[in-house]
């Protein structure tokens, strides 16, 4: 049996599990099973067969049985767990993913020996770093440090890929993460170990360990991964949980824990975050930091004596005219832009970063998992093979997510000693700022844990997106994550101002579906502000659902029928359905709040003029153009309605207006060709027509089809003869 067979068995069995289709689902786990050829497998699925035979009798013959619920759950669990045990058994001896071999590679090793082994260079390498700097042997330091961390790999590695997970396994982690002798990032590590694992099979005891965990720590950042972790396994497998009554009782005890409600919806919220992380990004690459690097040139320029790489900005601050050049130049928006977004915990250094992760350090897959501390040999060496004074500042660092810190550190020890020393310098520079940084989070707790949450999450989204063999694995980074899916989860999640926060991120960023959802549930609890119908309708708008925004519309109208916006909003919903009389109607309303609006004056014409009624669209225009603000903005429908009704002199006069007052475009020239070759004045119209061309970059094809798209008013409206249209097309690119 291939991987392809492999995975679509798997498949197909999970789809009958799910179902509640069991004896389908043990047809197909038998085919499997025989594939295999194990004897321990063949074993386990007689014995559920046989189990869920007799209860299907028990049911036929009629006989109550309390315990029938319980039993179902059981068997259910055990054919899961069964089906990946097969998985395994077929795909290890022919994948060449990680897991598989890795499986192969410590399943008949026992955790304990590598843990008593830690333990043993632990204080071996405590004993070492006891001793002054003079008298320490720092190569013996080196290799202990370097077989310390190897171990620490193995250990990662072994509780990763074992499945399913050992009685005598899940001990040993419970008294290690019980271990106050322990260090934090080696549990850390484990943490993570038993997520990983459970992305590619669900095992109960991880999760188990996941959630008990956060309930024992007293650490925050273990705590805190603890509950991470757990909350994507359940978010993964959360339609599979109602068989585990171990683990939804254990979920629930949670609510004992003083911070489990605002954790889990400090978790969701940064979760959903990470869903932006791509938008920010582009924003990033494309928008932000092209327009600073094309500006930075003009910046030295304008700073007398400087060269690149040498400006301090506090300089740029203290000089009022810097600082003006910065507000006219743009350099300001962009900075502000820039700093919103960070504020707002977006991800703005993943693009930065992401070129940064080809090191060696992360060709070790535990090392993407990896809390940072200053005792890294990677580091260490990286500097010379002494701690270097800037991994201690590191530390402190309140912006930079665990992976990038090490990338980041990494990046400095490689670069040309003179950029290199410059970089510090600029750090240390900013020592106090860290400082000062960390002692506000200390003083909020809130802000911590806020901080340890969306630092491992971007550590998180790191690997799932950038590891070099991340098509291996699963990752909740690819679904539309909505922790209200889990029924378990859902009660901590449901309160309105939670609600409010999410669909609030949700609209603000164009998630308008998951904004949509939320929205509704604010609703459903009776206590939500008239504006959420407004975003409600917005969102309906935005996704091209006119008729569902009108009843929302509609439904705050009943609440507030003198807001301008919202009947405008409802007049563009009918516009688009071309509902022209009940758009104008709209309009006609919201014109009587704001009389002076030119927007709305300009689609009220817009109306009429999709409509066929020229004669009510030029009123508008008209009654726009003589509004004080109006700015031209009426003169281009003017001239096009005036067109299309064959006032070619009104028409002729605006055209030269736009072309000698405002700024001509491609398609105004073109406009203007079109009312010159109706008049028969083809030689100015030819000109005109090349106009246009040369401000569509002499594209011909770009121009012939703005062209063409015209024919249907030229030829239908504007009476010019078919041969004329196609011949004069061809005067205007000859020779070109």
């Amino acid at each position: 049996m291939d991987k392809a067979e492999i995975s679509k068995l798997r498949n197909t069995i999970i789809e009958h599990l799910d179902g509640h289709r069991l004896s389908l689902a043990f047809k197909h786990l038998k085919e499997m099973i025989d594939s295999a050829a194990q004897w321990e497998l063949v074993e386990q699925l007689n014995g559920l067969v046989t189990s869920y035979n007799y209860m299907l009798q028990y049911l036929s013959q009629g006989i109550l049985d309390p315990e029938r619920d319980n039993i179902l759950s059981q068997i259910v669990a055990e054919t899961y767990e069964l089906t990946d045990k097969t998985v395994i058994a077929l795909a290890t001896a022919q994948s060449t993913h990680l897991f598989y071999q890795r499986h192969q590679q410590y399943n008949n090793r026992n955790l304990m020996p590598m843990i008593d082994e830690y333990f043993i260079e632990q204080n071996k390498l405590r004993l070492v770093n006891s001793v002054d700097d003079n008298s320490r042997d720092a190569t013996a330091a080196s290799n202990i440090l370097r077989r310390c961390e190897n171990i620490e790999s193995n250990i990662f590695n072994k509780v990763w890929s074992s499945f399913p997970i050992a009685g005598a396994d899940v001990e040993t982690i419970k008294s290690l993460l019980q271990n106050d002798e322990a260090p934090a990032h080696l549990k850390s590590l484990v943490l993570s170990a038993l997520m990983l694992g459970s992305t590619k099979f669900f095992d109960a005891p991880k999760l188990k360990l996941l959630i008990d965990n956060y309930a024992w720590s007293e650490n925050p950042e273990v705590q805190l991964r603890s509950l991470v972790n757990a909350v994507i396994v359940i978010y993964l497998y959360r339609n599979r949980l109602k068989y585990y009554k171990e683990i939804t009782e254990s979920i629930s005890a949670l609510e004992a824990q003083p911070s489990f409600k605002s954790d889990i919806q400090l978790i969701f919220t940064r979760l959903i975050h990470s869903r932006n992380t791509d938008n920010i990004s582009r924003k990033m690459r494309e928008g932000i930091m092209p327009e600073l690097q094309k500006m930075s040139p003009d910046l030295f320029s304008k700073i007398k004596g400087k060269t690149p790489g040498t400006i301090d900005i506090g300089e740029i601050e203290e000089n009022p005219q810097w600082q003006q050049w910065l507000d006219e130049s743009g350099i300001t928006r962009k900075l502000e832009q820039f700093n919103e977004i960070q504020l707002e915990g977006g991800d703005v250094f993943i693009s930065t970063f992401s070129r940064l992760k080809s090191y060696p350090f992360f060709n070790t897959l535990s090392n993407w998992f990896l809390p940072y501390h200053d005792n890294c040999s990677a580091i260490i060496s990286a500097f010379g093979g002494k701690k270097h004074p800037l991994s201690s500042l590191f530390k402190m660092m309140p912006v930079l997510c665990d992976s990038d810190k090490y990338s980041m550190l990494l990046s400095i020890a490689s670069a040309p000693d003179s950029q290199r020393e410059m970089m510090i310098s600029q750090f240390e520079a900013q020592r106090e700022q860290f400082q000062e940084l960390q002692s506000e989070q200390a003083q909020s707790l809130i802000k911590k844990r806020d901080f340890i949450v969306n630092c491992y999450i971007q550590d998180l989204y790191r690997f799932f997106k950038l590891y070099s063999r991340r098509r291996e694995f699963k990752s909740v980074f690819d679904t539309n994550i909505n922790l209200t899916d889990a029924d378990c989860l859902k009660p901590y999640l449901s309160d309105t101002p939670t609600l409010s926060v999410i669909a609030e991120f949700y609209f603000k960023n164009g998630f308008y579906d998951d904004a949509i959802k939320f929205y509704r549930n604010m609703v459903a609890n009776h206590d939500a502000d008239p504006h959420i119908y407004q975003k409600i309708a917005y969102s309906y708008q935005s996704l091209g659902k006119c008729r569902e925004a009108l009843k929302n519309y509609s439904l705050y109208e009943l609440v507030d029928g003198n807001d301008t916006w919202n009947t405008k909003q409802m007049a563009q919903c009918y516009r688009s359905m071309h509902d022209h009389d009940n758009a104008i109607e709209c309009y006609r309303r919201a014109l009587e709040m704001s009389p002076q609006s030119v927007t709305l004056c300009l689609s009220m014409g817009h109306c009429y003029l999709d409509k066929g009624d020229y004669d009510n669209a030029l009123q508008q225009y008209y009654k726009a153009d003589f509004m004080p603000t109006a700015r031209h903005r009426a003169w281009r429908p003017i001239a096009w309605c005036s067109l299309l009704t064959g006032k070619h002199e009104q028409a002729v006069n605006y055209y030269e207006k736009i072309i000698n007052e405002d700024v001509p475009t491609s398609q105004d020239y073109l406009n203007y060709g079109h009312l010159l070759q109706s008049m028969g004045r083809i030689t100015e119209a030819i000109d005109k027509y090349r106009k246009s061309l040369q401000l569509e970059n002499n594209d011909i094809e770009a121009f012939a089809k703005l062209y063409s798209d015209d024919r249907r008013y030229m030829v239908g409206k504007m009476s010019i003869p078919e041969s004329d249209y196609a011949i004069v097309l061809d005067a205007v690119i000859n020779n070109l």
